[in-house]
Formats: structure tokens, sequence, C-alpha cells
């Protein structure tokens, strides 16, 4: 006599092992679906305060900080921030061009 294992009949699925979780779900400890919290953008903060100060830079910051949120897909926030950067260093760049010129 062989010692041959008992065959399954045909269309017979095992049942998964012990320990395994049935129907696909992701074991414990594993991270769930929450998403990270969005994070503001440096440069457009930066951008926003040279604006005050350095209008031709800050304006250029908040530009590119624009740009950078725009293409996160909503992992960066702090479009509002480089918006007001980009028209306070627009705004002070024509008020310095306005002033110099009308001497």
């Amino acid at each position: 006599m062989s010692s041959n294992p008992p065959q399954q009949p045909p269309g017979y699925t095992p049942q998964p092992p012990y320990g395994q979780q049935p129907y696909g779900q992701p074991p414990y400890g594993q991270p769930g679906g929450y998403p990270q919290p969005a994070k503001t953008n440096v440069l457009a903060i930066v951008g926003l305060v040279l604006s005050f100060f350095v209008s031709l830079v800050g304006l250029i910051l908040s530009i590119v900080a624009l740009v950078q949120i725009n293409g996160s897909n909503g992992t960066q926030k702090g479009k509002g921030l480089a918006i007001a950067g980009i028209i306070i260093g627009a705004l002070s760049m024509l008020f310095t061009v306005f002033a110099l010129t009308s001497q």
C-alpha cells in the first residue's frame, strides 16, 4: 500500500490557512486608509513675506510655490498664500516703478 494523500473533489478550493485574513483584507498593523494631512508649502510662506520687502524675489517665489501646489495633487496646501504673495509682489513692484518714474 502506498501512502498517497486523499484526493480532493474537482472544483474544491481549500480553506486558507489559519492566521490569514479572508477576503483580501490587510493584516493588522498595516497602515490604514487614512490620508496624511496636507502640508503647507514653505515657498508660499517665504514668498508672501518677501513680497513686502523684496517684491521681485517674493513674486518669483510665490509663482514657483503656486506651480508646486497645483502639481502636488492635494498633498500641499497654501495656494491662497502663494496667490497673495503674487498679488502683493506685483502691486509693490508697480508702486515702486510708478514712484521712481514720477519724480
